[in-house]
């Protein structure tokens, strides 16, 4: 194990959110990575996210604490933290642990994103309308 790639952008759908896809294994390895991540979201007050884990094959106990020990801070700050397009392998271990008490999962990452409810309108936009 301990190939994992991550890739960050803020989608091109609304700029609100921020997508992370994760490709690979989340593990003892790699899990200080996807921290990584989160800790820079987290200083950045970005705090809609969706992660992306259609490539994520195997997510260890250290790579599930990631996202619960980030869930509160992200909460905290009016965000979440939303999972999107786990193979079924994944899905299955996620609902043994009952992490589907604390954290959504969806189908796709746009129904994901479509979850938070935010415009994708600009402020400039929303300002024009009033």
């Amino acid at each position: 194990m301990g190939n994992i790639n991550i890739s960050l952008s803020e989608s091109a759908h609304d700029q609100a959110v921020s997508e992370v896809r994760v490709d690979g294994v989340i593990d003892t390895l790699t899990a200080g990575e996807l921290e990584e991540v989160f800790d820079s979201l987290l200083k950045r007050k970005r705090c809609n996210v969706v992660v992306d884990l259609a490539g994520v094959d195997y997510i260890s106990s250290a790579g599930w604490g990631i996202f619960i020990s980030h869930i509160k801070d992200v909460r905290t700050q009016g965000g979440d933290i939303k999972l999107a397009s786990m193979i079924p392998d994944v899905y299955e271990i996620f609902e043994l642990l009952e992490f589907n008490n604390v954290l959504q999962t969806f189908g796709s990452v746009d129904e994901a994103i479509d979850s938070f409810g935010v415009s994708p309108t600009s402020s400039d936009e929303k300002k024009k309308r009033s």
